[in-house]
């Protein structure tokens, strides 16, 4: 998988570079929500973003990201405490609608769809002298995933996004596996 992803990072950086196109880097602070929000705390993620078409009104990219979740409070299962965390790849179109005329800085409506795929590793732990061993794991999990914020741009190179990626149809009391990666997520776009 790791193999694919770089693949593919280094394929369309060449496209863009022939292209003529611009790719960046973006930082962003995550907050879990939907099932994820059950299981891990906060986290982060790093996106490069390779913008294919720019021009009035829309704008579309690529967008390769990378990202963890921070373990989360823990659960009660079985007669022990579960805890989780995730490392997280995700790999999304957008595109990128101006909301008025486009300038070097405005407002854009994105809309992006693609897939998440992520690493939960859990360990459970039981109460000493319970007879049960401690347990650690890991879980491979991936779903589609459509994303849906805002982009307030200050300059033709720097941004700030607010973004939302559903890896489900939010609801209450459910517990789809393909959940445990929603997350909202805020943070700076910089075009190189």
């Amino acid at each position: 998988m790791r193999k694919m992803m770089l693949v593919l990072l280094l394929g369309t950086g060449l496209w863009a570079q022939d292209a003529g196109q611009h790719f960046g880097l973006n930082i962003y602070a995550t907050n879990p929500s939907d099932n994820a929000g059950k299981l891990y705390d906060r986290g982060w993620k790093v996106a490069v973003p390779f913008y294919f078409r720019i021009g009035n009104p829309v704008e579309q990219r690529l967008r390769v990201e990378f990202g963890k979740f921070s373990k989360g409070r823990p659960l009660a299962v079985s007669g022990g405490l579960e805890r989780s965390e995730a490392s997280t790849r995700l790999v999304s179109y957008d595109w990128l609608i101006s909301l008025g005329q486009r300038k070097a800085a405005g407002v854009d409506l994105i809309l992006g769809i693609g897939g998440a795929r992520w690493n939960q590793d859990f360990v459970r732990t039981y109460p000493i002298g319970s007879g049960t061993p401690d347990y650690q794991d890991t879980d491979q999990n991936a779903a589609f995933a459509a994303t849906i914020g805002f982009r307030f741009r200050f300059t033709r190179n720097l941004a700030l996004e607010l973004h939302q990626v559903l890896t489900s149809l939010p609801g209450s009391d459910r517990d789809f596996k393909d959940a445990e990666l929603s997350h909202t997520a805020l943070g700076l776009a910089f075009r190189l």
